[in-house]
C-alpha cells in the first residue's frame, strides 16, 4: 500500500509538472528548471517493474476472457490500469539508474513514454465502463506488448520484457484466474 500512494504521489507530480511546462511565461521557466532538477528516488527500470509489471498482468487477464467477477476485481482492474497510465508519466522524469538522465531527453522514449499513458488511458476507459470486451482488452494488450517490445529493444536490449502475457499464460495454462486465490 505504501508502494502505491509513493508512486502515486511521483505520478500526480509528473503530470502537474508536465502541463506547467507547457505553459509559457517565466513561472514555466522556473517550473522547467525544477522539473529538470527533479528525481525520482530509484532507477526507471525499478518505477517501470513497479508499475507496469504488475499491473498489465490484469490487462492481459481481460484480453485472454479471465474476467472481473466482483465490484473489487474491477477495482484492481482500473487500478491497473491508472499504473500503466501513470507510469508513461513516471518514466520521463530520470531516476538513479545510470542511463535514465540520457533516455528521458530522447525524442524515441518520450515518444513511447506517451504512447504508454495513451495505451493506459485507454484501458482506464474500458475499466471505468467495465467492459467484458475482450477484443477491446487484447488491443488494449497487444498495443501494450508492442510499446514495451519497442522500448526494450531500443533501451534495453540485454534485458527483454517480461515475456508475452508471461503471468496470465501460465494461469490460464492451469486454468486459474487472476482474480481467484
Amino acid at each position: 500500500m505504501k508502494r502505491l500512494a509513493t508512486l502515486a504521489a511521483a505520478s500526480a507530480l509528473a503530470l502537474g509538472l508536465a502541463a506547467c511546462k507547457q505553459a509559457d511565461g517565466p513561472a514555466a521557466d522556473a517550473t522547467a528548471s525544477a522539473a529538470g532538477d527533479l528525481t525520482l528516488p530509484v532507477s526507471i527500470n525499478a518505477a517501470m517493474v513497479g508499475m507496469i509489471d504488475h499491473s498489465a498482468d490484469y490487462l492481459f487477464a481481460l484480453g485472454n476472457g479471465d474476467m472481473p467477477r466482483n465490484d473489487n476485481d474491477w477495482h484492481m482492474v482500473s487500478n491497473s490500469a491508472y499504473e500503466i497510465m501513470l507510469g508513461g508519466a513516471v518514466i520521463q522524469i530520470p531516476g538513479t539508474g545510470e542511463f535514465d538522465r540520457q533516455w528521458v531527453q530522447e525524442p524515441e522514449w518520450i515518444r513511447l513514454s506517451e504512447e504508454l499513458t495513451e495505451i493506459g488511458a485507454d484501458a482506464v476507459e474500458l475499466a471505468q465502463a467495465k467492459s467484458t470486451d475482450q477484443e477491446a482488452w487484447r488491443a488494449v494488450g497487444d498495443r501494450l506488448i508492442q510499446n514495451c517490445n519497442e522500448c526494450h529493444q531500443a533501451y534495453k536490449p540485454e534485458i527483454p520484457s517480461e515475456g508475452i502475457l508471461r503471468g496470465s499464460t501460465e494461469r490460464q495454462s492451469r486454468g486459474i484466474s487472476i482474480f481467484g486465490y
